[in-house]
Protein backbone atom coordinates (compact mmCIF):
# COMPACT_ATOMS: atom_id res chain seq x y z
CA UNK A 1 0.00 0.00 0.00
CA UNK A 2 1.12 3.56 -0.65
CA UNK A 3 2.94 5.29 2.22
CA UNK A 4 0.79 7.83 4.05
CA UNK A 5 0.72 10.06 7.11
CA UNK A 6 -2.35 10.65 9.21
CA UNK A 7 -3.27 13.27 11.76
CA UNK A 8 -6.13 13.76 14.18
CA UNK A 9 -8.75 11.40 15.55
CA UNK A 10 -9.54 8.48 13.20
CA UNK A 11 -13.09 8.53 14.57
CA UNK A 12 -13.66 12.00 13.12
CA UNK A 13 -14.69 12.59 9.47
CA UNK A 14 -11.78 11.79 7.16
CA UNK A 15 -10.32 14.12 4.55
CA UNK A 16 -7.78 12.83 2.01
CA UNK A 17 -5.18 15.43 0.98
CA UNK A 18 -3.48 14.87 -2.38
CA UNK A 19 -0.46 17.14 -2.66
CA UNK A 20 1.04 18.73 -5.75
CA UNK A 21 3.99 17.40 -7.75
CA UNK A 22 7.14 17.05 -5.66
CA UNK A 23 5.53 18.96 -2.76
CA UNK A 24 4.37 16.64 0.03
CA UNK A 25 3.57 19.60 2.29
CA UNK A 26 1.46 21.50 -0.23
CA UNK A 27 -1.16 21.83 2.52
CA UNK A 28 1.19 23.03 5.26
CA UNK A 29 -0.97 26.14 5.69
CA UNK A 30 -4.14 24.05 5.94
CA UNK A 31 -3.04 21.43 8.49
CA UNK A 32 -4.11 23.58 11.45
CA UNK A 33 -7.28 24.64 9.64
CA UNK A 34 -8.34 21.00 9.38
CA UNK A 35 -7.22 19.90 12.88
CA UNK A 36 -10.78 18.95 13.87
CA UNK A 37 -10.83 16.25 11.20
CA UNK A 38 -8.98 13.01 10.51
CA UNK A 39 -6.42 13.92 7.86
CA UNK A 40 -4.82 11.30 5.59
CA UNK A 41 -1.85 12.42 3.47
CA UNK A 42 -0.57 9.87 0.93
CA UNK A 43 2.93 10.47 -0.42
CA UNK A 44 2.25 10.54 -4.15
CA UNK A 45 4.70 9.01 -6.59
CA UNK A 46 7.74 11.20 -7.22
CA UNK A 47 7.77 12.83 -3.76
CA UNK A 48 8.40 12.09 -0.10
CA UNK A 49 8.61 8.41 0.78
CA UNK A 50 7.38 7.58 -2.74
CA UNK A 51 9.98 9.72 -4.52
CA UNK A 52 11.64 6.80 -6.28
CA UNK A 53 8.41 5.50 -7.83
CA UNK A 54 7.70 6.66 -11.37
CA UNK A 55 4.56 8.78 -11.62
CA UNK A 56 1.81 6.65 -13.20
CA UNK A 57 -1.65 8.10 -12.48
CA UNK A 58 -3.58 4.91 -13.25
CA UNK A 59 -1.50 2.81 -10.86
CA UNK A 60 -1.41 5.59 -8.27
CA UNK A 61 -5.19 6.02 -8.39
CA UNK A 62 -5.63 2.34 -7.61
CA UNK A 63 -3.29 2.61 -4.63
CA UNK A 64 -5.19 5.59 -3.28
CA UNK A 65 -8.46 3.69 -3.68
CA UNK A 66 -6.95 0.76 -1.78
CA UNK A 67 -5.93 3.15 0.99
CA UNK A 68 -9.37 4.78 1.16
CA UNK A 69 -11.13 1.41 1.36
CA UNK A 70 -8.76 0.27 4.12
CA UNK A 71 -9.96 3.15 6.31
CA UNK A 72 -13.38 1.51 6.65
CA UNK A 73 -15.23 4.80 6.35
CA UNK A 74 -18.60 5.10 4.66
CA UNK A 75 -17.39 8.16 2.77
CA UNK A 76 -14.42 10.54 2.84
CA UNK A 77 -13.77 14.05 1.63
CA UNK A 78 -10.92 14.71 -0.80
CA UNK A 79 -8.87 17.82 -1.53
CA UNK A 80 -6.18 17.86 -4.22
CA UNK A 81 -3.77 20.41 -5.65
CA UNK A 82 -2.17 20.33 -9.13
CA UNK A 83 -1.47 16.66 -9.97
CA UNK A 84 -3.28 15.81 -6.74
CA UNK A 85 -6.33 17.64 -8.06
CA UNK A 86 -6.10 15.76 -11.36
CA UNK A 87 -6.10 12.50 -9.42
CA UNK A 88 -9.03 13.69 -7.30
CA UNK A 89 -11.05 14.39 -10.47
CA UNK A 90 -10.34 10.86 -11.68
CA UNK A 91 -11.11 9.26 -8.32
CA UNK A 92 -14.50 10.94 -7.87
CA UNK A 93 -15.38 10.31 -11.51
CA UNK A 94 -14.67 6.59 -11.24
CA UNK A 95 -15.88 6.02 -7.66
CA UNK A 96 -18.26 8.81 -6.57
CA UNK A 97 -19.88 6.55 -3.97
CA UNK A 98 -16.71 6.75 -1.83
CA UNK A 99 -16.74 10.52 -1.39
CA UNK A 100 -18.76 13.07 0.56
CA UNK A 101 -17.20 16.07 -1.21
CA UNK A 102 -14.27 17.01 -3.45
CA UNK A 103 -12.13 20.12 -3.85
CA UNK A 104 -9.92 20.58 -6.90
CA UNK A 105 -7.22 23.25 -6.59
CA UNK A 106 -5.35 24.20 -9.78
CA UNK A 107 -6.36 21.05 -11.64
CA UNK A 108 -4.99 20.83 -15.17
CA UNK A 109 -7.29 18.38 -16.92
CA UNK A 110 -6.82 19.75 -20.44
CA UNK A 111 -3.20 18.99 -21.41
CA UNK A 112 -1.51 21.23 -23.96
CA UNK A 113 1.23 19.60 -26.06
CA UNK A 114 3.30 22.79 -26.31
CA UNK A 115 3.24 23.20 -22.54
CA UNK A 116 4.26 19.58 -22.04
CA UNK A 117 7.17 19.93 -24.45
CA UNK A 118 8.32 23.12 -22.74
CA UNK A 119 8.49 21.53 -19.30
CA UNK A 120 10.16 18.40 -20.66
CA UNK A 121 12.90 20.55 -22.22
CA UNK A 122 13.39 22.27 -18.86
CA UNK A 123 13.65 18.95 -17.00
CA UNK A 124 17.49 18.68 -16.96
CA UNK A 125 17.85 22.20 -15.55
CA UNK A 126 15.03 21.77 -13.04
CA UNK A 127 16.38 18.49 -11.72
CA UNK A 128 19.88 19.98 -11.47
CA UNK A 129 18.46 22.85 -9.39
CA UNK A 130 16.69 20.36 -7.13
CA UNK A 131 20.12 18.97 -6.18
CA UNK A 132 20.98 22.31 -4.58
CA UNK A 133 20.06 22.21 -0.91
CA UNK A 134 19.97 25.97 -0.45
CA UNK A 135 17.70 26.49 -3.46
CA UNK A 136 15.24 23.88 -2.20
CA UNK A 137 15.36 25.38 1.30
CA UNK A 138 14.66 28.81 -0.16
CA UNK A 139 11.70 27.36 -2.03
CA UNK A 140 10.42 25.87 1.20
CA UNK A 141 10.76 29.22 2.95
CA UNK A 142 8.93 30.95 0.08
CA UNK A 143 6.11 28.43 0.49
CA UNK A 144 5.93 29.13 4.24
CA UNK A 145 7.13 25.65 5.16
CA UNK A 146 8.47 25.01 8.64
CA UNK A 147 12.19 24.26 8.93
CA UNK A 148 11.38 20.57 9.34
CA UNK A 149 9.14 20.53 6.27
CA UNK A 150 11.77 22.34 4.18
CA UNK A 151 14.48 19.91 5.29
CA UNK A 152 12.21 17.01 4.41
CA UNK A 153 11.83 18.42 0.88
CA UNK A 154 15.61 18.85 0.61
CA UNK A 155 16.11 15.17 1.43
CA UNK A 156 13.75 13.73 -1.17
CA UNK A 157 14.45 16.37 -3.86
CA UNK A 158 17.88 14.79 -4.27
CA UNK A 159 16.20 11.66 -5.63
CA UNK A 160 13.82 13.23 -8.17
CA UNK A 161 14.84 12.11 -11.66
CA UNK A 162 14.38 13.70 -15.07
CA UNK A 163 12.16 10.77 -16.03
CA UNK A 164 9.82 11.37 -13.12
CA UNK A 165 9.79 15.14 -13.57
CA UNK A 166 8.77 14.71 -17.20
CA UNK A 167 6.09 12.19 -16.22
CA UNK A 168 4.25 14.84 -14.17
CA UNK A 169 3.52 16.56 -17.50
CA UNK A 170 3.45 13.75 -20.07
CA UNK A 171 0.99 11.82 -17.88
CA UNK A 172 -1.42 14.72 -17.38
CA UNK A 173 -4.96 13.36 -17.11
CA UNK A 174 -7.44 14.54 -19.72
CA UNK A 175 -11.09 15.23 -18.94
CA UNK A 176 -11.94 13.88 -22.40
CA UNK A 177 -11.14 10.44 -20.99
CA UNK A 178 -13.37 11.03 -17.96
CA UNK A 179 -16.76 11.92 -19.51
CA UNK A 180 -18.52 10.38 -16.49
CA UNK A 181 -17.21 13.30 -14.40
CA UNK A 182 -20.18 15.28 -15.70
CA UNK A 183 -22.61 12.78 -14.14
CA UNK A 184 -21.08 13.05 -10.65
CA UNK A 185 -23.56 14.67 -8.26
CA UNK A 186 -21.60 15.04 -5.01
CA UNK A 187 -20.71 18.58 -3.80
CA UNK A 188 -17.56 19.79 -5.55
CA UNK A 189 -15.50 22.96 -5.62
CA UNK A 190 -12.83 23.91 -8.16
CA UNK A 191 -10.47 26.84 -7.61
CA UNK A 192 -7.47 28.33 -9.38
CA UNK A 193 -5.35 31.45 -9.06
CA UNK A 194 -5.99 34.52 -11.19
CA UNK A 195 -2.37 34.43 -12.40
CA UNK A 196 -2.28 30.76 -13.37
CA UNK A 197 -1.61 29.46 -16.85
CA UNK A 198 -4.29 29.48 -19.54
CA UNK A 199 -4.32 25.66 -19.43
CA UNK A 200 -5.41 25.68 -15.79
CA UNK A 201 -7.88 28.55 -16.21
CA UNK A 202 -9.44 26.68 -19.15
CA UNK A 203 -9.57 23.53 -17.00
CA UNK A 204 -11.50 25.45 -14.34
CA UNK A 205 -14.17 26.25 -16.91
CA UNK A 206 -14.36 22.60 -17.96
CA UNK A 207 -14.82 21.47 -14.36
CA UNK A 208 -17.55 24.07 -13.95
CA UNK A 209 -19.43 22.26 -16.72
CA UNK A 210 -20.67 19.92 -14.00
CA UNK A 211 -23.64 21.66 -12.34
CA UNK A 212 -22.57 20.29 -8.95
CA UNK A 213 -19.08 21.79 -9.18
CA UNK A 214 -18.82 25.41 -8.10
CA UNK A 215 -15.81 27.33 -9.38
CA UNK A 216 -13.86 30.27 -7.98
CA UNK A 217 -10.71 32.24 -8.74
CA UNK A 218 -8.29 33.59 -6.11
CA UNK A 219 -7.32 37.15 -7.01
CA UNK A 220 -3.64 38.03 -7.52
CA UNK A 221 -2.64 34.40 -6.89
CA UNK A 222 -0.46 31.93 -8.78
CA UNK A 223 -0.24 28.14 -8.82
CA UNK A 224 1.11 27.95 -5.27
CA UNK A 225 -1.81 29.76 -3.64
CA UNK A 226 -2.47 27.04 -0.99
CA UNK A 227 0.97 27.87 0.46
CA UNK A 228 1.27 31.55 -0.45
CA UNK A 229 -2.31 32.82 -0.15
CA UNK A 230 -3.72 30.85 2.78
CA UNK A 231 -5.52 33.92 4.11
CA UNK A 232 -7.66 33.91 0.95
CA UNK A 233 -8.19 30.20 0.35
CA UNK A 234 -8.64 28.94 3.93
CA UNK A 235 -11.94 30.73 4.67
CA UNK A 236 -13.37 29.39 1.41
CA UNK A 237 -12.29 25.84 2.23
CA UNK A 238 -13.55 25.77 5.78
CA UNK A 239 -16.91 27.31 4.88
CA UNK A 240 -17.38 24.71 2.13
CA UNK A 241 -16.34 21.76 4.32
CA UNK A 242 -18.34 22.76 7.40
CA UNK A 243 -21.54 22.86 5.36
CA UNK A 244 -21.01 19.22 4.38
CA UNK A 245 -19.50 17.46 7.39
Amino acid sequence: MIYYEQYGDPNRPTIILLHGAMAVHTFAQQYNLLKEYHIVLPHLYGAGKSVEILYEPEKLSQEILELIRSLNKKKVGIIGHSIGAQLAVKLVSDNPELFSFAVFLSANISPNEKTIQMYCKLAPITVWLLRSNWIVKMQGKYWNYSKEQANDMVAYAQKITEENYKAFFTETLNIINLPHFYTVSLPMLAICGERESKDIRDSLKLLGGNEHCNVATISKAGHDFPMRNAEKINPILIEFIQRLI
